[in-house]
């Protein structure tokens, strides 16, 4: 309390930036939302079709064919060797399955080699995102490979004030396992650097779209945690400051 009710040594000049930053803040949630109610207004309304019946004999058919690694809400990428499986379609990925991804009971146990998900696992609650990691750990096989990509707070904090950090050691990633083809070291992600707007997007998602919320707020420590008491080895992660965080970790 020496510092006053607001701490620090300047009070009257924290109060003021937190209330602009607050202002700046309400106004963006309030044009977003006037947004979606224009968009709204203009545009049908999104029917989310319930699982196809054929999605058990359609994943049936990969495994025929020899394909044994997943990219979980992979959108519309089509990483070498990888089924996507997402919860709406992508006309332009070639290999994908059409379901919810918190429910992978149609898939074996003991299938994968390999599952992946980039920019995934923050859409998820805390229950959803331990439940999606111990189905992992179901359908891999031994020692198969999981690989992760997700936005890092602790990152993101650092490269609010300080030079952005972006994933290093590509080639060294790739060598452990990470998809060689998948996003990695964007530059583009260095937008939230001094923008208070960008940093609340990186953290909680589209402020003001429910559709693109997140819903975890992911540190290193906290993935740690999550993969350590899920069963999982940790081979390599990212520097703890990097914007995102990259993990590779095996089945136990």
């Amino acid at each position: 309390m020496a510092h006053g009710y607001w701490g620090g040594k300047a009070p009257i000049i924290n109060l003021l930036a937190s209330k602009l930053v607050f202002l700046v803040l309400r106004w963006r949630l309030f044009s977003l939302k006037l947004r979606n109610i224009l968009r709204t207004a203009t545009q049908p309304d999104r029917v989310f079709q319930p699982p196809a019946l054929n999605v058990t004999s359609k994943f049936q058919e990969f495994i025929r064919a020899g394909y044994c690694k997943l990219n979980i809400g992979g959108g519309n990428k089509n990483l070498d060797g990888f089924i996507n499986i997402d919860f709406i379609p992508h006309p332009s990925v070639e290999r994908e399955i059409v379901t919810n991804i918190l429910d992978l009971d149609f898939i074996p146990a003991d299938y994968a080699t390999h599952i992946h998900s980039n920019h995934v696992i923050e859409h998820l609650t805390e229950h959803q995102l331990l439940d999606q990691l111990q189905q992992f750990r179901r359908i891999l096989k031994r020692d198969g490979l999981l690989t992760i990509r997700c936005p890092n707070a602790l990152g993101v904090a650092y490269g609010f004030w300080f030079a952005p950090i972006l994933e290093q050691e590509k080639d060294e990633f790739v060598r452990c396992g990470f998809p060689e083809d998948e996003d990695f070291h964007n530059p583009a992600d260095v937008w939230g650097h001094k923008d208070i707007y960008a940093f609340t997007h990186w953290i909680y998602g589209d402020v003001g779209n429910i559709a693109n919320q997140h819903l975890n707020i992911i540190t290193p420590t906290k993935l740690r945690h999550y993969l350590s008491n899920c069963g999982f080895n940790i081979i390599k992660m990212s520097e703890p400051e990097a914007l995102n965080l990259v993990a590779i970790a095996t089945k136990s």
